[in-house]
């Protein structure tokens, strides 16, 4: 199996415990950080405001779907992203795409549909406290007469409140543009119906990659009844191995897990990723379980998507 980055919750946890056992509290120990941009130390290039939003204190709010034209005049590289929420309380999570200004971009982005027309940049999630860098020589393309594209999803915790969450972005030089466009793949599981009482409901999905890929990263999202999920690849000569096991999945902590040491994965490759979830009454954090979890994109719903990032494989 492929090493995977320890979280920052685990490196801290064995840190404490070093100096825990020297007398040391932890907690005098702990840095502010110098700036809420988290990248190179640096304030972002630019910066996309986020139209602000009223939530209100209770009731179910739909998603919320805006797109910001990008109006920078030549072609620009993303080389890292980070968002800002403007109210954790309220932001559930945060799709962004790079998209054509001048094509129809109405409506509500479907999370596991890979529209081929957008270009995932990247998503904020309960969680994700840092900037997003890519790796070394990758980036996000942004052509000429692109837009943002965002996905909002509010949830009201019984008092009012506004969000104006801000997206920044870090681009590289003109003369160091990297050789490689930085994709994300969504491999899902639909018409979810899982039993009330179950405590460990199976779930999965698979993909073939038509094409030679690098596989640097994954992240796992379901919702309150989630509970693990893992993934592994079939190589075509049929040899197995494991990509990944977030073994105590939780809804609060949705990290992209990059690889140590990326994934060459060839052509006719088939990813599967597969869990478990827990509609039963000893899930605490279950909404209700003696009804069926269906799928759908409110918090009380379910979803079952694994995110593969990835590049193409340099010749």
């Amino acid at each position: 199996m492929k090493k995977t980055t320890l979280s920052a919750a685990l490196v801290l946890t064995a840190v404490w415990g070093l100096q825990a056992q020297a007398g040391v509290d932890p907690l005098t120990q702990i840095q502010p950080p110098a700036s809420e941009w988290t990248h190179d130390g640096s304030a972002p290039d630019h910066i996309v405001e986020v139209p602000p939003f009223a939530v209100p204190a209770t009731g179910v709010i739909d998603y919320i779907n805006t797109v910001i034209p990008l109006e920078f005049g030549e072609e620009k590289w993303v080389k890292a992203v980070q968002f800002i929420p403007g109210d954790k309380r309220v932001l559930h999570h945060l799709l962004s795409y790079v998209v054509a200004d001048d094509q129809n971009n109405e409506g509500t982005i479907d999370e596991a549909d890979n529209d081929p027309r957008r270009e995932f940049l990247e998503g904020y999630a309960p969680g994700k406290e840092y900037a997003t860098e890519f790796p070394t020589n990758t980036g996000i393309k942004v052509p000429v007469g692109s837009a943002l594209r965002m996905s909002v999803h509010y949830t009201s915790f019984g008092q009012e409140t506004v969000d104006n969450t801000k997206v920044g972005m870090w681009f590289y030089d003109e003369n160091e543009t990297p050789d490689l466009e930085f994709h994300t793949h969504s491999v899902s599981a639909r018409d979810l119906a899982i039993p009330p009482g179950d405590m460990n409901h199976e779930m999965a999905a698979s993909h073939v990659f038509e094409d030679d890929i690098v596989l640097h990263g994954f992240r796992a999202h379901m919702h309150y009844r989630g509970k693990a999920m893992s993934a592994r690849v079939i190589y075509p000569d049929n040899t197995v191995e494991d990509i990944i096991n977030v073994a105590d999945y939780n809804f609060a902590w949705q990290p992209t897990y990059r690889m140590d040491e990326p994934m060459v994965l060839p052509a006719g490759s088939r990813v599967v990723v597969e869990g478990l979830f827990d509609n039963s009454e000893y899930n605490p954090g279950n909404p209700d379980p003696t009804v069926p979890a269906v799928s759908g994109p409110q918090s009380w719903e379910e979803m079952f998507i694994g995110y593969f990032s990835y590049t193409d494989l340099p010749e």
